[in-house]
């Protein structure tokens, strides 16, 4: 089940997600709103958002999809962190 690929190939799909709703634009339902009462700074808590993101991601996505081909694995990642992040507004009455 969490094979070298399917592990590399998941982080892959969160990685695509992530890069493309972008730094200071991606933001990850209740993780940020938590992490930022522990005092952080910006850069740290993107930091630590992401590795969490990253962490959660594959281990989540492996688990309950268990994906046997490079592709599956991918659409894992991408999936759910598609799921739980979203592009992040300016608007923080539209912030949920």
């Amino acid at each position: 089940m969490y094979t070298v690929t399917n592990v590399v190939f998941t982080a892959l799909g969160v990685f695509i997600i992530w890069a493309s709703w972008g730094t200071g634009r991606l933001s990850v339902k209740y993780l940020n709103m938590r992490l930022a009462e522990v005092g952080l700074s910006s850069n740290q808590l993107l930091v630590v958002e992401f590795a969490v993101t990253m962490v959660m991601g594959v281990i989540i996505a492996i688990t309950l999809v268990q994906p046997e081909t490079a592709q599956q694995a991918m659409a894992a990642g991408m999936g759910w962190t598609s799921l739980v992040a979203r592009p992040a507004s300016n608007n923080p009455k539209k912030r949920r």
